[in-house]
């Protein structure tokens, strides 16, 4: 069988994204995008289809850490200098509970108030329906370049120089 050497891009027996991406002959100033969507069935006569959504599926909670942490934490993002623009994070103390639960609950209770995220429901009839809820992050290759993983569960896209690359991750 004889000895295996690991790939000189192989972070922990993974290729990286960063690396990955620029395999294809795109060039760090490139814009990857990452979305991500989930939805739920919901009642939507009372207007509480969107609060349900966020509920049932743990979307607040999954915006919030890939604001409050990681590569768009470090590198800055819209969300996080809108709510601290708006004074939305003055309640924070830091040690009483983590960052990102507390993102999450302004995500929560503040979403009607901002575009952080889009939604729409389908309408099955006058009060059954199906709420998807989405958000998406346009950031240059280069800012991937020390992240082994980022925003697991988000789809990345790039454009390559032989058309469009969607990753499901």
């Amino acid at each position: 069988m004889g000895l295996q050497m690991p790939h000189p891009f192989l972070i922990g027996g993974k290729l990286s994204l960063y690396k990955k991406i620029r395999s294809l002959g795109v060039e760090d100033d490139a814009t990857v995008t990452f979305s991500y969507e989930d939805g739920a069935e919901v009642f939507h006569f009372n207007e509480t289809h969107v609060e349900t959504a966020m509920s049932q599926t743990g979307f607040a909670t999954t915006l919030a850490e890939a604001v409050a942490d990681g590569f768009l934490y470090k590198n800055g993002n819209e969300i996080l200098d809108e709510m601290r623009e708006e004074e939305l994070l003055t309640d924070y103390d830091r040690g009483d509970e983590s960052f990102i639960e507390f993102i999450a609950e302004v995500i929560e209770n503040e979403h009607w108030n901002y575009c952080w995220f889009e939604h729409s429901t389908e309408k099955y009839d006058h009060k059954r329906g199906y709420t998807e809820l989405s958000a998406e992050f346009a950031v240059p290759l280069s800012s991937l370049k020390d992240e082994t993983y980022p925003l697991p569960g988000w789809k990345a896209s790039v454009r390559t120089p032989n058309g469009n690359l969607t990753l499901e991750r």
